[in-house]
């Protein structure tokens, strides 16, 4: 009985650890709650598309989004594996920003947690990156 504890706990010690690493967070209520274009990252907005100074753009062949301000100083692009359709739907995508200068990517599965008209919201739970993004099919 105590050499069958002495295997079990360490397996199940490890199995903990493991399954904390991998942990997925919920999108954050802010960016569920937001109704405008936006780029979400770690709980902050990083960019936000304001209709008066920036522009959007979509690639239906490359299944790119692109919201950039005029003077294209600060921009985000996504470039998804499939073109988000409902709440629910998992796909890979690529984020790429640039605001200040400096340009950063986050890349990984991503799920549509949100859908108004054209408009999908994007997010990806995982605690390192937790990165929201919302995008807009131009028809």
């Amino acid at each position: 009985m105590m050499k069958t504890f002495l295997i079990i706990l360490p397996a199940l010690a490890a199995a903990v650890m493991l399954s904390s690493c991998n942990r997925v967070l919920e999108p954050d209520s802010s960016f569920i709650g937001s109704s405008g274009i936006e780029l979400t990252v770690g709980g902050s907005v990083i960019l936000r598309h304001d209709p008066l100074t920036w522009q959007l753009g979509y690639n239906p062949t490359t299944k790119e989004f692109r919201a950039s301000d005029d003077a294209m100083k600060s921009y985000f692009f996504v470039t998804c594996s499939a073109v988000p359709a409902s709440t629910g739907q998992k796909l890979d995508a690529t984020v790429t920003w640039t605001s200040g200068g400096s340009t950063q990517t986050s890349k990984g599965r991503f799920e549509v947690v949100k859908v108004q008209g054209d408009t999908y919201w994007l997010w990806n739970g995982d605690k390192k990156s937790r990165t929201g993004v919302t995008v807009r099919i131009l028809r």
